[in-house]
């Protein structure tokens, strides 16, 4: 059997009371109790689970307390559902996936995983149409492609000669093609995943956290320290942050007019990492998301104590 898991939550746990801004976040246009952006940013934080704040009211509400035998979790493009990877307690070779309604708990569908090799721990994400999960790359898998009752309909291992696997990141188009980084690269396949087309090699030192809007028509990624955006084809590249610290993970609105980032991003021990969630427009004009520094950022509110909301891991806008 093998279980190499290893679930560090005291070291986030002891920042709850200290990462928690006490300075005001810059002013946001809905007043005080929402921000006038439709849809709802899911996020996790340290040890509260998932949460779920919706922007046009500023409500926070809990979508799943925390677990830690939760490996990875994904949404529906429509918010009404939820795919979960955990640990299987009584087959430790195995993942549980979970794919259920958020409103009621009520399960879609499940099935259990097991990964290749001694890699034990894997989280997939869904299919723009909910049909298919592609489970994301680690040390003794590539690229897996899963049918919504477990079946691998495609096993990728590589491309140009250049295995997939840990680093290697993943995020699927509308018309349910992928892409997928090998290196400092960009690629996209077809939707049979059959032929993979270069968009894009950047030249940063340091860059990841991929992420694209719900069209297919923008890329966004961190390169460096700050937040860069560019056409799905790999033109108009440009940087859409900057600041005195460092901004790392973004994720598109529904319309593609706003783009949810990381902001103060910093390490919080050996395995953990934090960040402050803020909001600016997606029309590829750079940013300062220092605070009080740009109008246009705005910053979300934790709303037990009025201070910077604070994210730790996955987070999506739906």
């Amino acid at each position: 059997m093998k279980k190499y898991g290893m679930w560090i939550v005291a070291g986030l746990s002891c920042w709850l009371m200290a990462c928690s801004k006490k300075d005001d976040p810059a002013p946001h246009p809905g007043g005080d109790n929402g921000y006038d952006i439709p849809g709802a940013i899911i996020f996790d934080w340290a040890t509260e689970g998932i949460l779920k704040i919706d922007l046009e009211t500023g409500t926070r509400s809990t979508v799943l307390p925390d677990n830690t035998a939760r490996y990875g979790w994904d949404i529906s493009r429509d918010g009404k559902k939820i795919l979960q990877s955990t640990e299987d307690p009584d087959d430790l070779d195995a993942n549980i996936y979970t794919y259920s309604n958020i409103s009621d708990g009520t399960v879609v569908t499940q099935f259990k995983y097991y990964p290749a090799g001694s890699t034990d721990i894997t989280n997939g994400y869904l299919s723009p149409d909910e049909t298919m999960i592609a489970v994301q790359p680690d040390f003794d898998n590539g690229i897996v492609i899963l049918d919504m009752h477990g079946k691998i309909l495609y096993n990728l291992t590589g491309f140009g000669g250049k295995q997939f696997g840990h680093g290697t990141q993943i995020a699927w188009l509308p018309d349910n093609s992928l892409l997928f980084t090998i290196d400092k690269s960009i690629y996209r396949t077809n939707t049979d995943f059959t032929k993979a087309t270069l968009i894009k090699t950047l030249n940063f030192e340091s860059w990841g956290d991929m992420s694209v809007s719900f069209d297919g028509k923008k890329i966004a990624f961190d390169g460096g320290n700050h937040i860069w955006m560019m056409n799905s084809d790999g033109t108009g590249l440009v940087q859409v942050t900057s600041s005195d610290s460092q901004e790392k993970v973004s994720a598109f609105s529904p319309d593609g007019k706003y783009l949810l980032i990381g902001t103060d991003w910093h390490v919080t021990g050996p395995f953990g990492s934090l960040w402050y969630l803020a909001i600016i427009p997606a029309d590829g004009k750079e940013c300062n998301v220092n605070k009080g520094a740009d109008k246009n950022v705005i910053f979300i509110k934790d709303t037990k104590d009025g201070g910077g909301q604070a994210c730790s891991g996955y987070m999506c806008w739906r």
